[in-house]
């Protein structure tokens, strides 16, 4: 049966929750410039799960990938996945020997793939004659400047990804072998977050992220960290009038007052500021009177600009201050070997979000 990306979905375990995510999701991390690596890394990730894994679940950290591609799309996809590149379990080598016959990629190396989960190997290579000849001419044209406007070569590329969406993943790569898992995954399905606004971002197209994209991202260890920072830009837009609007994500920049785990992937995940857009200063948000987040943490204080403007800074509201959680986390900071209260705290964290998304305005303006 063809599958679509309509009906399929990559499932994968991320601190021991149970995630899904269709293509829709899965490109959201890259945004548009490259849709058919994009594609390709999406039915790749299905047919890992289904021939890698005896529960049909991919999971962070045990996950690793070397692979003699160098496109970005297919990088990105596995990046929002499994987390592989930014954990250090992707290994790109365009060198790397390569069975016999593996089809070249237009700007070196080859469609060659090879997934390992725990004891579970899968090696796979793209079936000859997907990748249009005229790709090939149109990247290297782009390459040597013949071509100027890579409007031209995305249009190429979006006709391939419409292409490879008919596939079904047995239909784009041959397998060429397979071992799968011994070991299954243990999982929690978690609660949703409920909170229904949508942003609108321009990254080569145009697409709409909610609060459920980014947790996909992020997974569920610091779910906080992440609504306070998805919380605050939906503010943002609000108060800038960009709601419905398309805001061009890779001009964004941002200055944090606490780091952490999700606030990081949050920000990564809306404005891929890992390119040298975001700063971070733990003392700044003192001067602004904002909460402390817990002693040499930082305080609770964010800054957000669009194309060069001038920043507006935000600090979160003294009420909306999770007290009786930051308490538990400065316990289990102290003296984490002899920390009990961790299903309490997990069960404050939650809340904490949860207050977070429910209020329309929990950051007040401080300039």
């Amino acid at each position: 049966m063809t599958q679509t990306p309509e009906t399929d979905s990559v499932k994968i375990c991320a601190d021991g929750v149970m995630l899904e995510a269709d293509y829709r999701r899965i490109a959201s991390l890259h945004g548009g410039r490259y849709p058919a690596g994009t594609m390709l890394g999406y039915k790749a990730l299905l047919l890992a799960q289904e021939l890698l894994c005896p529960d049909g679940v991919l999971t962070r950290g045990r996950f690793s990938v070397e692979t003699a591609f160098t496109g970005l799309g297919f990088k990105d996809a596995v990046e929002m996945a499994l987390r592989a590149p930014s954990m250090g379990l992707y290994a790109i080598d365009p060198d790397m020997p390569v069975p016999s016959g593996s089809v070249p990629a237009p700007g070196g190396g080859f469609f060659f793939y090879r997934f390992v989960q725990d004891d579970g190997v899968l090696e796979l290579a793209v079936k000859p004659g997907l990748v249009p000849q005229g790709f090939y001419r149109a990247t290297d044209d782009l390459a040597s400047g013949k071509i100027k406007d890579e409007a031209e070569v995305l249009k190429i590329r979006r006709d391939i990804e419409k292409a490879l969406a008919g596939l079904s993943p047995h239909e784009i790569f041959d397998v060429l072998s397979c071992r799968a898992c011994a070991v299954r995954t243990e999982y929690a399905l978690p609660p949703g977050l409920e909170d229904d606004f949508r942003l609108l971002l321009d990254d080569f197209a145009e697409y709409e992220v909610s609060a459920e994209d980014a947790r996909f991202f992020h997974g569920d260890d610091s779910l906080c960290g992440l609504c306070l920072f998805w919380s605050l830009v939906r503010q943002w837009a609000r108060g800038e009038n960009l709601q419905g609007r398309a805001i061009p994500r890779r001009r964004v920049s941002v200055k944090i007052g606490a780091r952490g785990k999700g606030v990081d992937d949050a920000c990564e995940f809306l404005f891929r500021t890992s390119d040298g857009r975001s700063s971070a200063d733990l003392e700044w948000g003192k001067t602004l009177g904002a909460p402390e987040v817990m002693p040499g943490e930082g305080y609770f204080a964010f800054s957000l600009g669009l194309d060069g403007q001038r920043h507006k800074a935000f600090a979160l509201k003294d009420d909306m201050v999770p007290r009786d959680y930051l308490r538990l986390c400065n316990e289990m900071a102290a003296k984490p070997a002899d920390f009990r209260g961790h299903v309490e705290r997990k069960k404050l964290q939650r809340n904490f979000a949860r207050h977070l998304l429910s209020e329309p305005a929990p950051f007040r303006a401080v300039s």
